[in-house]
């Protein structure tokens, strides 16, 4: 059946800021599929490992419920089988909340556990009385609005299909059950937009039948947005001493109340605004007395536990400050909570609340700042206690989340870990400290006394590593991963693995040791645009399930590779037995393209036959250069095998590259040949060329020599611009030396043709223009000039 399912709009709303950062969403494709090589936004899959105890190093990136879950851990307060089985639950939900996937959020601000049979359960019923199947749209589009939320919920559908089951059982599949379907589904037809009611019964119908036609009747009233009506027929059903439904409709009456209070809309303009609110206010009150009449109602003990939760959700929207503490205390408790996905949902939408107001108040704070010293602010806001206020932080579990995420924690951290002596100030602390600071010694000191069972080891551990690598002492560094390596390495999280052989790889001794631990596999595969890091099989891919198991290379090791080495150590790399072949193919890729592009002609020669090893398919194009006997015949294949592969760039990629295409493909969306770094923001704190900030710390085994080729290398490779310009110009120059050439025309029109496809900056046009003309002019008859009738520029 049709099932177009969302999250209500305030439920969603939410998920900016707090939750785990998020990056920007682009706004349109093309997207790809990437590996992640360590997850920032939650912990490996399966989610049960973690919240059973198996965290490895916990991130501040990680978002609130993540976090909770290590603080439990840090405080000796471990989760029942029943809360970690809801948490999960609550993880996945905010995970995995895009259409279709999970259905946990109504209008109403009521939130279940994912139910992904409801559907199949009602038509199960639903057959057994009739063939006809029906669509069911369960959203419904907000009046004047483009939102929409989830107007009928999973338990509607399963509730539905127990009491036709029911009747079958009692009455079998008569005329009076088949007149029970018709209402029914008159009643799921108005989930969408408004179909009218199912036909009031006369006393010709047997009482069964009437009372739940009336039950009906008032369901629909409620899907159709008319509260007062519903809440009218609902507590006349209430009424009823014999209705089947009395104490069901007592408790719909009270969401009545919960959903009208939803949709009153808060103006800006003062007078409304305020009548606005009173009048939300008051029907919250009438539902939280509701909800408390029956959680004091011994016949009502069947509603209890959902009145319970809905009180909670009552309590969220009229005193957020006042549950939030409420439910920081209760998610704090030893004891088992049973209701934890709900409690723990609303708990964390309370926080992203805040963190949503301190971003405000913070980038206002930012900016001014930035404006008097005369710098320009790109709004890239980080949680600071500073605009938050101390009510947000009174109690622990409060304090030490945000702490644990604010970019300026570290002073509150501290001073709670010499007030408490508690390990979980001690862990925020250490990933709060910088090099620099004072305290730095007391605290690598004091992480010694982590014990390896301790669920912050790890976690303190990376910190611990870290430091020691940023204040020179590098030996003690490698002494403490090798203590890690040693100790049951492999049966931590992927992404702790991951995490420790990028530390490792910076404290390299020499390349092949950096070339051991620059290797990496991937955590999940994931798709690039929504950044929540869900994952995606890749079973049916035959080139990217290729890559399940393969090492690759993150981006800390590619912006050493491209930035920090040069020609001469690449080429070492790319002869390493420590490599496997397909991490030497793009090495050998990057040496010979390089080689061409830094004009060294020695590397380009030796390197053409490991090009056609390496890459087979380069063969028609890297052949003829190999057998080339002169410098003319040489350039000319090198330049006809770049124009021809625009796979090939002097740079490593990051991951599997571009191969998901052919070679010699021209490709709209992997991009073709490269583009040249641009430099105009380098100096910025944020610059992020490869996708991440860059480390403090690079590996040191290079000598000064070494380092100052690679500077210099690296500075001419940005001066030549973007790959299009400098093809293209490249083009030029053989053309003007060799006119006579047979394969100057095709060499002119393939540069052409990559100022059109490649990368582009203010001089392509120029030279696009030039070998245009050139090819024109001199080449009127040409095949290879009638195949370029334009030119192109940026």
């Amino acid at each position: 059946m049709k099932n177009s399912i969302r999250f209500s709009v305030s439920f969603t709303l939410f998920f900016t800021f707090f939750i785990n950062s998020l990056p920007s969403v682009k706004a349109c494709g093309p997207f790809l599929i990437e590996p992640l090589f360590n997850l920032k936004q939650h912990a490996d899959f399966p989610l049960s490992e973690y919240t059973n105890g198996k965290v490895g190093i916990v991130p501040a990136s990680f978002g609130p419920m993540s976090l909770f879950v290590f603080y439990r851990q840090l405080n000796n307060l471990p989760l029942t089988k029943t809360e970690q089985k809801q948490i999960v639950n609550a993880m996945e939900n905010q995970i995995f909340f895009r259409a279709g996937i999970y259905d946990k959020s109504g209008s109403d601000g009521s939130v279940q556990e994912s139910q992904p049979d409801y559907f199949e359960k009602w038509a199960a019923a639903r057959a057994k009385v009739t063939n006809e199947k029906r669509d069911i749209e369960t959203d419904k589009r907000i009046a004047n609005e483009y939102n929409s939320f989830s107007n009928c919920l999973p338990d509607a559908f399963i509730n539905a299909a127990k009491t036709l089951e029911a009747r079958l059982a009692k009455y079998g599949n008569n005329e009076n059950v088949k007149e029970w379907l018709k209402g029914q589904d008159k009643v799921f037809s108005n989930c969408e937009s408004t179909q009218g009611q199912p036909e009031i019964l006369g006393d010709n119908f047997p009482e069964w039948l009437r009372q739940d036609r009336e039950y009906q009747i008032a369901a629909t009233q409620f899907y159709n947005s008319d509260y007062g009506q519903a809440r009218a027929t609902f507590e006349k059903i209430t009424a009823e001493e014999n209705s089947v439904w009395k104490n069901t409709a007592k408790f719909v009456a009270a969401r009545t109340f919960i959903r009208e209070a939803s949709f009153i809309n808060i103006p800006d303009e003062a007078s409304s605004k305020a009548k606005a609110e009173a009048d939300k206010k008051e029907l919250l009150q009438k539902a939280a007395d509701k909800l408390q009449n029956i959680l004091a109602d011994a016949s009502m003990n069947d509603y209890h536990k959902s009145a319970f939760r809905l009180l909670g959700l009552v309590k969220y929207r009229m005193m957020p400050a006042e549950r939030q503490n409420e439910l920081a205390e209760l998610l704090s408790r030893p004891a088992e909570d049973q209701n934890i996905y709900n409690d723990l949902t609303d708990y964390t939408l309370l926080l992203d609340h805040s963190a949503t107001l301190a971003y405000d108040k913070g980038t206002e704070i930012d900016r001014l700042e930035a404006e008097k010293a005369g710098q320009k602010y790109d709004y890239d806001y980080n949680l600071k206690l500073r605009d938050l206020p101390l009510t947000e932080r009174s109690l622990e579990l409060s304090d030490w989340l945000f702490t644990y995420k604010a970019e300026d924690g570290f002073a509150h951290a501290y001073e709670k870990w010499k007030e408490t002596g508690k390990t979980d100030w001690f862990v925020a602390a250490i990933a709060k400290t910088d090099p620099k600071a004072p305290q730095t010694a007391e605290i690598l000191s004091a992480a010694d006394q982590i014990q390896t069972n301790s669920a912050a080891f790890q976690t303190v551990r990376y910190h611990q590593i870290r430091l020691l690598t940023a204040t020179g002492k590098r030996a003690e560094a490698i002494n403490k991963l090798s203590d890690v390596f040693d100790n049951n390495f492999n049966a931590l999280p992927l992404s702790s693995q991951n995490k420790y052989y990028s530390q490792r790889m910076i404290l390299a001794q020499n390349l092949d040791d950096f070339l051991q631990f620059a290797q990496r596999k991937a955590v999940i595969f994931d798709w690039d645009e929504t950044g929540r890091e869900e994952g995606t099989s890749v079973n049916d891919d035959k080139f990217l399930s290729a890559w399940e198991n393969r090492t690759m290379f993150d981006s800390d090791a590619v912006a050493f590779l491209n930035e920090k080495v040069p020609l001469s150590v690449l080429r070492q790399a790319a002869l390493s037995q420590k490599l496997p072949d397909h991490l030497k193919r793009f090495l050998v890729i990057a040496v010979w393209t390089r080689a061409f592009e830094l004009g060294n002609q020695a590397i380009e020669r030796e390197f053409a036959p490991l090009m056609l090893r390496f890459a087979r398919e380069f063969s028609p194009f890297m052949s003829k250069y190999a057998s080339a006997k002169t410098p003319s015949g040489r350039e000319a294949a090198a330049l006809i095998s770049v124009l021809r592969l625009p796979v090939l760039q002097p740079y490593v990629p990051v991951g599997f590259g571009r191969e998901g295409s052919q070679s010699t493909e021209i490709d709209s969306i992997r991009g073709n040949w490269w583009c040249a770094e641009d430099v105009s923001d380098k100096g910025d704190e944020s610059y992020n060329h490869y996708g991440f900030k860059y480390p403090q710390e690079y590996p040191a085994f290079l000598n000064e020599a070494e380092r100052s080729a690679a500077d210099r290398e690296h500075q001419q490779l940005i001066a030549h611009g973007n790959s299009a310009t400098y093809l293209t110009k490249r083009a030029v120059e053989f053309a003007n030396l060799n006119p006579k050439n047979p394969q100057t025309p095709e060499i002119l029109h393939l540069a052409v043709r990559s100022t059109r496809y490649g990368c582009k900056d203010a001089e392509t046009g120029k030279y696009s223009k030039e070998a245009f003309d050139i090819l024109h002019k001199r080449y009127p008859n040409s095949a290879w000039t009638k195949e370029t009738p334009y030119w192109f520029g940026q």
